[in-house]
């Protein structure tokens, strides 16, 4: 009991020495922080004599001293550090760092010598040196010393991320990438974490370094599976989908994969709407032999692939069409008409029906489906609607309005049945049943799908802007049947309406929809010519009007797909993406724009139209 009384008034003594170095220690810091340096070193080396393995007090003590280029008391209190941790080598290298500091260059380099003449023992011992030299700038010591360190313990793959993330600082990125690179064969389980720190780095040509120093390793060690997957990786990078896919079909063989790699790249490439080149991938697969693991899936993405292309607008001509239909037929023959084909069935028909232009085809088809065993409900009913819009295409408006009325009923509280009821609202609007189209759309302008909605708003404006008025109303009864004239493919016949419109019509608000209906004709045509004129005249002089981004879309994806000029759809897509932040395009231009986009600056198309 006495004895613990004795040790209190010790124990209450201690807090008070820790409360007043607690003080002090933000004195200090507050005379360092105001550049007080004479000051601050004052009450450093008070604090440094009470706790000399203080790191914290060391480091700002020599600061002081440094800023006050007082080098004298700088070495003194480096070489008493480093005789006292003689293995700690910060000290030794604060030593050479002083030197440089004062321009003795011969002294600085047989200081430096000395710590890279070290023996190196062990990785942890070369490493401490290396952040020695690292804590005072001295990357390029730092990376001798890690090279040191590899060829005294002989292990090639020591240090690799340690100097790779030097190389890298120091803008050398030939020889992290060779680093990293080398790992990857030592060791396959890290091939994510080097592909992360390369994706980091990297940037635009520096990837073909990569592929080529990888294909150098490769025909050492060609069984190397990690080099073979960073070589695709690297490709993909670079978007060189030829040669990646060449990559991808070798390594298939090699491996005897059946096409594993290929699906894969086929997956990377839809993601990039290379749909041309997933095609390509797919087609690869289905040489490997209709026995094989992933045939039946190659098939199937060949088919998803076109009708992505079809959707996008990627596919203009008859050739392309047919081609796809010939695949659709294969397909079908091969697995049978059944639940599992219906999709497809679904999708061919579709092709006769908007793209080919052979109703009763589609009619056929679609009956079929709807007729198999086991399909859903759902399914059934998309099958219904593009049934509908066959009769309409056909001429046979009673048979449509029954079809898309029967979705809307078994469908009426989802997006199938909205779709059904705006399909049937339209069907009103070519009739010339406007009030009552307008009703129907006043509902789905709050449809659940934006699709949806947009093209609601967009009918429900143009039947408002123009109903009330005996002149413009006849005008719009005219406008509704070129525009049905267009859906039913018989467009010489739209386009003479259309042009009557102008004559029988002088200064009708209809002008901006009549200019994009005749573009969409001239198109269909194959006059892209005429067809940019009146795209051009809705963007230009009806650029707040709700047709300016659908004509920029529709534009933008001719120029690339059909005219094959890069230059002019970059333009569009960008106009379209900085004047239209609203619109339902969007984000199809941004992923447009950003595939196409090179050098180009995002204001030079500013001026673009004037």
């Amino acid at each position: 009991m006495l004895r613990s009384l004795l040790l209190v008034p010790f124990f209450l003594f201690g807090i008070v020495l820790l409360a007043q170095d607690g003080e002090k220690e933000k004195l200090a810091a507050q005379y360092f922080s105001e550049k007080q340096f004479d000051k601050a070193s004052d009450v450093y080396e008070d604090l440094l004599q009470k706790r000399p393995e203080s790191v914290y007090y060391y480091d700002n003590l020599l600061q002081c001293y440094i800023q006050l280029k007082d080098f004298k008391s700088a070495e003194k209190l480096v070489e008493r550090k480093k005789k006292k941790y003689a293995n700690n080598y910060l000290y030794a290298v604060d030593l050479a760092y002083l030197m440089g500091l004062q321009n003795d260059v011969p002294k600085k380099e047989a200081l430096i010598n000395e710590i890279l003449n070290i023996k190196v023992t062990s990785p942890e011992l070369a490493e401490n040196i290396a952040n020695a030299f690292l804590k005072r700038g001295f990357i390029d010591y730092a990376i001798t010393e890690y090279l040191n360190a590899r060829k005294q313990l002989n292990q090639g793959a020591l240090f690799v991320f340690e100097l790779s993330e030097l190389y890298f600082s120091k803008n050398n990125k030939k020889e992290a990438v060779n680093e990293l690179v080398s790992i990857v064969n030592e060791n396959e389980y890290i091939l994510q974490e080097v592909k992360n720190k390369l994706s980091a780095a990297l940037k635009g040509e520096d990837f073909s370094y990569l592929s080529s120093t990888t294909l150098e390793k490769l025909q050492k060690v060609p069984q190397s599976l990690p080099l073979n997957d960073l070589l695709i990786w690297s490709l993909i990078q670079q978007k060189d989908w030829e040669m990646a896919i060449i990559q991808s079909k070798a390594i298939d063989k090699r491996f005897k994969e059946d096409g594993l790699w290929l699906i894969n790249l086929a997956s990377v490439l839809i993601t990039n709407q290379e749909y041309a080149h997933a095609i390509n991938c797919y087609q690869m697969i289905k040489e490997f032999g209709a026995d094989k693991r992933y045939y039946y899936q190659a098939q199937q993405g060949i088919l998803h692939c076109g009708m992505l292309q079809i959707n996008s607008g990627q596919i203009a001509t008859q050739t392309q069409l047919r081609s796809l239909e010939s695949e659709y037929l294969t397909f079908i023959n091969m697995n049978g008409i059944n639940w599992h084909t219906a999709q497809q069935i679904k999708e061919l028909a579709s092709i006769y029906i908007y793209h080919l232009h052979e109703q009763d085809k589609g009619i056929k088809w679609l009956e079929t489906a709807i007729g198999t065993q086991g399909v859903n409900q759902r399914l059934i009913a998309e099958c219904k609607l593009d049934l509908g819009d066959a009769y309409l295409i056909s001429g046979d408006n009673w048979e449509a309005d029954l079809l898309y009325k029967q979705v809307e009923k078994d469908f009426n509280t989802d997006a199938l049945g909205q779709e059904a009821k705006f399909r049937y609202s339209r069907l009103c609007y070519f009739r010339g049943d406007f009030e009552w189209a307008q009703t129907q759309l006043d509902v789905l302008k709050e449809a659940t799908t934006q699709l949806i909605s947009n093209n609601a708003m967009r009918l429900w404006l143009l039947i408002q802007d123009n109903i009330g008025m005996d002149t413009t109303e006849e005008a719009l009864a005219e406008y509704a049947k070129a525009e049905l004239l267009i859906f039913q493919n018989k467009l010489d016949e739209s386009m003479a309406i259309l042009e009557s419109l102008s004559i029988n019509f002088p200064n009708n608000s209809l002008e901006d929809e009549i200019f994009f209906s005749k573009a969409l004709i001239l198109e269909e045509k194959g006059a892209f010519a005429e067809a940019e004129v009146f795209y051009t005249k809705v963007i230009k002089d009806f650029s707040f009007d709700i047709l300016a981004d659908n004509a920029l879309i529709r534009l933008a994806k001719m120029y690339e797909f059909k005219m094959n000029d890069t230059a002019k759809a970059k333009q569009m897509y960008e106009f379209l993406i900085l004047n239209y932040t609203g619109s339902l395009f969007i984000n199809e231009a941004r992923q447009r724009y950003r595939f196409l986009r090179g050098d180009m600056k995002m204001n030079e198309i500013e001026n673009y139209w004037d």
